[in-house]
């Protein structure tokens, strides 16, 4: 049987998740404590990666920097487009992995222009496959789908 080897940008998209993983771990980012939390991350980021966990080099690594801090900087957009589309949820209850998967999804679709909406949502489900529960994958993708088409929806207007 062959090894199925993942792509780059996969391998991106699994060390931003980690790290946008933790954040709900943290304070809440004061202004006045901001460069001091970013740095803490950045070091955990470092910290996380070793010999079997190597960061993407290239347009990769800058994929990986350009999501993990603009996810950051944009959090509360992230949740508020999280917010608008949980039925009968509120973002406090959510399974933190799915919270990740979705700011990290929401973020590329929003942010990342090179990034296919459809790409965002079937990459998202499928680190919930590993990372999630049972119920993560039919989650995501059903939250995903409908924003990817509302803001397919938005921008037609425009």
């Amino acid at each position: 049987m062959s090894k199925v080897t993942k792509t780059s940008r996969s391998d991106a998209r699994r060390h931003s998740f980690a790290i946008i993983f933790q954040l709900p771990y943290h304070q809440p980012i004061a202004k006045e404590n901001e460069a001091e939390t970013l740095a803490w991350l950045k070091a955990f980021y470092y910290d996380y990666l070793d010999e079997s966990n190597a960061r993407p080099t290239g347009r990769d690594d800058e994929y990986v920097d350009r999501v993990i801090w603009g996810s950051l900087e944009n959090l509360a957009q992230l949740d508020g487009v999280i917010e608008n589309f949980l039925k009968g949820w509120e973002l406090s209850r959510l399974n933190r992995v799915d919270l990740a998967l979705l700011r990290l999804a929401i973020y590329e679709m929003l942010r990342e222009p090179d990034v296919p909406f459809g790409v965002a949502v079937n990459e998202a489900v499928e680190l919930a496959k590993v990372y999630g529960s049972d119920e993560s994958p039919a989650f995501i993708n059903g939250v995903l789908g409908n924003v990817a088409r509302e803001i397919k929806g938005a921008n037609r207007g425009q």
